[in-house]
This record gives structure tokens, C-alpha cells and sequence, in this order.
């Protein structure tokens, strides 16, 4: 949010944003590359964890057409043919997207780069080991970088934490300040739990949805195995390691041919 190019709250800023992510195909990327072990994200927090609204539809749909026509709205217009945009006082326009040099992220960065060709973002990456990556992104000098998050606790508070403006140096890679924002966090977490706690996330929710600091994109699915001889199992989303509660059923074990 502090990089010249992408970042910044006035409108024509913003608009850019939601134009990549309009441009971006989400589905795509949850059929091809995800393999279908995905869904569109509509907000910050996911389902199964307090704050999430259901209500609230926040997913920039792909949407190429309406990509371009916000674009050209606010003076972002290829000024000098070669199919790619300039930005609206006639600059050059280039994105800069931080990637890793795994196969996995090579398939990202293709797709990523044919969603910004076709509404005329020049888009180009900048490729380092991940650890790199992360140590740049903490010290501000990246434009773009694309990672997941998780949760350990059964709450989303943890992920609003994302873009608390105090955090920008350390968790808030994104380097997200809104005085409102910030304001709604701090509220929050003197708040017990319950409704009106809930309703104050999903402000703060609707104003991640709005300045899009964030191209969030989908909430993976997550697969356990099972084996039949596995005693005491019951899954949990935030427990990560239940050893201790687990047992083994010796004789169906040894039934299916298991020493």
C-alpha cells in the first residue's frame, strides 16, 4: 500500500486493484491448478470461524470487460499502441509480482500473466527462493507477493491482525493503514464474544472489500486419511496434531494384513 504504482486510497489507486483482481481467474485456478480443492473467497475470514458474514459477497467475480472498463474510466489507457496501459498521467505502467521458483508457482505466474495481458497490465515477476521472498516483503520492497494464511483458533481475529497498520513491518505485508480499520481492530479486541464483536469484524470485513489492499482469491479445502483401525479420531480445523487422543484397533489393523 505504500508503492507508488499499486498503492495508495485515492479512487483511480483503488481502481487499479480491483481491476487485477476482476481480470484474475479465479476459477480457473481452482480447476486447473488446485485441482478442484478450492472455492472462491468472498471476504477475509472464512466460513467455520467467528466474523465471517455470510451475507457479504466481496469476490470480484472474473470479469475481464468490467476489468477494462474501470481502467479506462480512470485514465489507466494504452496512450501508445503497444497493448499495454500507461497509467492516467501518461507513465509507464508495470506490475511487479514477487513468485518463487517452484513449478507450482510457475503455473501461477502463467496464469496470472495471461489474466493481466488480456485488459493490457503489463505484468512481470520477480522470481527468489521463498525465505527471500518474505524477508523483502517485511522490509517493504516488494509491490506484489501472493501467499496463503492460516488459523489455529476457532476465531478470525487472527487473520483481521493481517491488516492492522501497527503490524505493517511484520505480519501486515501489505503495509494496510486505515485509521478506521485500525480504530474497528483495537475496539474488537477489547470486546468479549458475541454479536456485537462480530458485527465490528465484518466493518472492518466490508473495508477490506472496498480499498482491496487484498486480491483474495480462494479458502482451500483440506483432505485427512483416515485408516479404519484409527480409534478416538474426530477432526478438528484447529487442532493440528491429535496424537495423543487417537488409538489403534489392533485386530482390524492385523485384518487388513498389517503387521
Amino acid at each position: 500500500m505504500e508503492d507508488p504504482v499499486v498503492g495508495g486510497y485515492t479512487p483511480d489507486k483503488v481502481a487499479l486493484r480491483r481491476a487485477f483482481s476482476l481480470g484474475y481467474n479465479v476459477d480457473e485456478e481452482i480447476r486447473v491448478i488446485r485441482q478442484g480443492q478450492a472455492f472462491p473467497a468472498t471476504q477475509v475470514i472464512p466460513p467455520t470461524v467467528s466474523g465471517h458474514d455470510p451475507r457479504l459477497d466481496g469476490r470480484k467475480a472474473y470479469d475481464p470487460a468490467a476489468a477494462k472498463a474501470l481502467l479506462d474510466r480512470f485514465g489507466y489507457r494504452d496512450r501508445d499502441g503497444d497493448g499495454f496501459r500507461e497509467l492516467p498521467d501518461g507513465k509507464p505502467l508495470v506490475l511487479k509480482l514477487a513468485s518463487a521458483p517452484s513449478a507450482i508457482d510457475r503455473q501461477y505466474d502463467e496464469l496470472r500473466k495471461r489474466s493481466a495481458d488480456a485488459i493490457g497490465l503489463k505484468l512481470e515477476f520477480v522470481k527468489q527462493k521463498w525465505p527471500d521472498l518474505l524477508k523483502a516483503a517485511r522490509l517493504g520492497q516488494i509491490q506484489m507477493f501472493t501467499l496463503g494464511n492460516i488459523n489455529t483458533t476457532p476465531e478470525g481475529f487472527g487473520f483481521l491482525g493481517l491488516l492492522y497498520g501497527p503490524n505493517g513491518g511484520f505480519s501486515n505485508l501489505a503495509r494496510f493503514k486505515l485509521p478506521e480499520y485500525d480504530r474497528l481492530y483495537e475496539q474488537a479486541r477489547a470486546m468479549p464474544l458475541g454479536p456485537e464483536r462480530e458485527k465490528v469484524m465484518q466493518r472492518m470485513n466490508e473495508l477490506v472489500t472496498a480499498y482491496a489492499p487484498w486480491n483474495i482469491t480462494v479458502f482451500r479445502y483440506e483432505n485427512v486419511l483416515v485408516q479404519p483401525w484409527i480409534g478416538g479420531y474426530k477432526y478438528n480445523g484447529f487442532t493440528q496434531h491429535p496424537w495423543p487422543y487417537l488409538d489403534v484397533d489392533v485386530a482390524k489393523r492385523r485384518a487388513a494384513g498389517k503387521s
